[in-house]
């Protein structure tokens, strides 16, 4: 959008006359203050204004003259550091710099007719700073700035090159889905307009994933199975908080199941056979929650067995603390459902066995700890009532003993 002005992409901010995050490295070389500080290792410290709303970060200096986007792309890795190290306050600052950064020289590219000068990194730059103030921002400007965001994203999109074009995909397709997922509150499901909106959203966010994943290097098979997994949290994490419909979620979870099971040594690899297990233990756990509390029926229960049984394959003999945990979860779950007193012992006793290894690492969660007391308790009591038994019988043999020998 040429010639946009800051307020129009700082939902709920005031415009500010003097612009607070406006850096200037060659600037500051002319013009060194007290302020400047060289570093060690050839940085420029540049802190722009001495008030709460201004921020001191470290820009780039390979001892030529930055650019306007080496600038630009300074703020920004500040603002991601400063969100890294929990600091949302220095982010926001940062990030709230980086938007008007972009904001004033997209309009002076406007003014003189050179917006087409302007490459794939910037618009990145933009859409990312877009995005990552939408994680922070008040809910009711949310979406305003993720709309901004993504029509940042699809300008890079068109001018990305062979380097940027991951990260501008892969941006774009997180961009997407917390579209699809803040879209989910408004949008109503029986209404049939509404929800090929959702539905197109959801298509348009799984189109961007598989886009992001192609232009991954086939011939470097850790690093896509790597980028690839980081994809599958994602989407697994967003699909677990359930802020999506259940049509949007089981869509996504199968499509992460698909898509993992057509990477490098899918079966082999313990990595992806984990995200597959969670594919099925979050499957399991929506259906899980429909269960009638009175009844203990549960829907589509052969489904969901089948999806229990699948993750514990799946999750077998995978030994970190993630695939235990899952294994246990589904193992616990399964044997609450099956029938047959054998067969629900075996799963508690196997649920049981994953806890307790990850409990000999000291890093249990607390509800599976309780559980792993109570099993332990019950088993104490079924021992004790086993032995009031056995003193039952043997008084009984001996009256019997007693009587024959009378």
């Amino acid at each position: 959008m040429p010639g946009e002005n800051t307020s129009s992409t700082n939902p709920g901010t005031s415009q500010k006359k003097k612009r607070p995050m406006g850096l200037k490295a060659r600037a500051a070389k002319k013009h060194k203050t007290s302020n400047d500080q060289p570093t060690e290792d050839g940085a420029q410290e540049v802190n722009d204004f001495g008030d709460s709303n201004t921020a001191t970060i470290m820009l780039k200096n390979d001892g030529n003259e930055a650019s306007e986007i080496d600038e630009l792309e300074g703020i920004f890795d500040g603002a991601l550091e400063a969100l890294s190290a929990d600091d949302p306050e220095r982010a926001l600052t940062l990030l709230r710099g980086t938007i008007h950064e972009c904001d004033r020289i997209l309009r002076v590219h406007d003014e003189q007719g050179q917006v087409a000068l302007l490459e794939a990194k910037f618009f990145y730059i933009y859409g990312m700073a877009l995005f990552s103030i939408s994680e922070i921002a008040e809910p009711d400007d949310k979406h305003e700035y993720l709309v901004l965001a993504r029509d940042r994203l699809v300008q890079a999109e068109e001018l990305m090159n062979e380097d940027l074009g991951w990260k501008v995909l892969e941006g774009l397709a997180k961009v997407r889905l917390e579209l699809a997922a803040t879209a989910t509150d408004v949008i109503d499901n029986d209404d049939a307009e509404q929800k090929e909106k959702g539905d197109r959203l959801i298509n348009d966010a799984v189109g961007s994933l598989d886009k992001a994943l192609s232009v991954l290097p086939k011939d470097l098979p850790e690093q896509l199975v790597a980028e690839s997994l980081g994809i599958f949290d994602l989407v697994l994490s967003l699909v677990d908080s359930r802020r999506l419909s259940e049509s949007a979620s089981f869509s996504l979870l199968t499509w992460a199941e698909d898509t993992s099971s057509k990477l490098p040594d899918a079966l082999s690899n313990t990595d992806v056979r984990t995200a597959q297990g969670r594919c099925k233990w979050i499957f399991s756990s929506i259906l899980l929650e429909q269960q009638d509390e009175e009844t203990g029926e549960v829907p589509r229960r052969e489904e969901l067995v089948e999806s229990l049984g699948a993750a514990l394959v799946l999750l077998k003999g995978i030994e970190t603390n993630d695939a235990l945990l899952l294994h246990g979860e589904a193992a616990l779950n399964l044997g609450n459902i099956v029938d047959g007193e054998k067969r629900q012992e075996e799963l508690y006793a196997e649920a049981v066995d994953c806890f307790k290894l990850v409990q000999d690492k000291g890093e249990l969660p607390e509800q599976f700890a309780q559980f792993l007391e109570d099993f332990e308790n019950e088993d104490d009591d079924d021992d004790g009532d086993d032995g009031d038994d056995d003193n039952d019988d043997g008084d009984q043999d001996g009256d019997q003993d007693g009587n024959q020998e009378l």
